[in-house]
């Protein structure tokens, strides 16, 4: 199976095991109060409570998610450099995807927003990268936005903390989010037919060159280095990435079983 088909597979199935855990448990609880046997199981009480705070949970979480949204755009709208941003944006026009450049001194690349990304670089970057090496950045970025990476790993990522007792939630998260980063760095690569200039920005980030002013995400960095670098090295070979499922899955099992028992006794 492809790398890609593996994410595919382990998302969609996070997603379905969610989604029945959760309806198995309101119909649970549903069933028992129109039936009137209340409280007559142990884990009724506990299904409902988890139920509640999941609800809460994902609820605050999206609402924190667009206030930091919003918070970040403001703030980059408010130290836009116009000459860059209007310079990329009519040099890279074909690819219909908004392009701000911010005043900073460190190495910032990276996409911001769930429904309509854009790609933010700042002055820093431009200044300590080549042409070539902010094209690569530019790809990876691009790659980010076409396939909706921030939607679909905030989705995951809402999942893992509302649902925080099915653990088998959280390492699909981490191996999304590294193939999402490797399957980023291969677009740029294709692109631009050598793996050269992505692995020059990787070495420079990993050198620690520049740090953002406005603690702003080095997504372009932001996770599995040593995994992106394999492939930067060995462009033509497949990266393994292990999928660690074993004892999460045991401990979610282990925990629907118990709530199984208790809603049966």
């Amino acid at each position: 199976m492809s790398p890609l088909a593996k994410v595919r597979v382990s998302y969609g199935l996070t997603v379905l095991l969610v989604a029945a855990v959760a309806g198995w448990m309101s119909g649970t609880v549903a069933l028992e109060t129109v039936g009137g046997a209340w409280g007559a199981g142990c884990a009724s009480g506990l299904m409902l409570g988890l139920l509640i705070y999941s609800c809460g949970r994902m609820l605050l979480r999206i609402l924190k998610q667009w206030r930091l949204t919003v918070k970040g755009l403001r703030l980059f709208h408010s130290c836009l450099h116009r000459g860059w941003t209007e310079r990329l944006q009519e040099e890279y026009r074909a690819w219909h995807t908004e392009i701000l450049v911010v005043r900073d001194k460190g190495v910032v690349g990276l996409t911001i927003g769930l429904f309509r990304p854009r790609i933010i670089l700042s002055t820093g970057t431009l200044a300590q990268c080549s042409a070539e090496e902010v094209k690569g950045i530019l790809l990876h970025e691009l790659h980010h936005c076409r396939k909706r990476d921030n939607l679909k790993l905030f989705l995951l990522t809402l999942l893992a903390e509302s649902f925080f007792y099915l653990p088998v939630i959280k390492p699909v998260l981490a191996y999304v989010h590294t193939w999402q980063e490797l399957f980023a760095d291969s677009f740029a690569i294709r692109q631009m037919g050598t793996s050269l200039h992505v692995g020059a920005v990787l070495l420079k980030l990993a050198g620690g060159a520049g740090t953002p002013e406005y603690g702003a995400a080095l997504q372009f960095a932001g996770t599995a280095l040593d995994y992106r670098m394999l492939q930067v090295i060995s462009p033509e070979e497949e990266v393994q990435v292990p999928l660690k499922l074993q004892r999460p899955f045991l401990v979610t099992c282990c925990f629907l079983l118990l709530l199984m028992v208790g809603g049966s006794s």
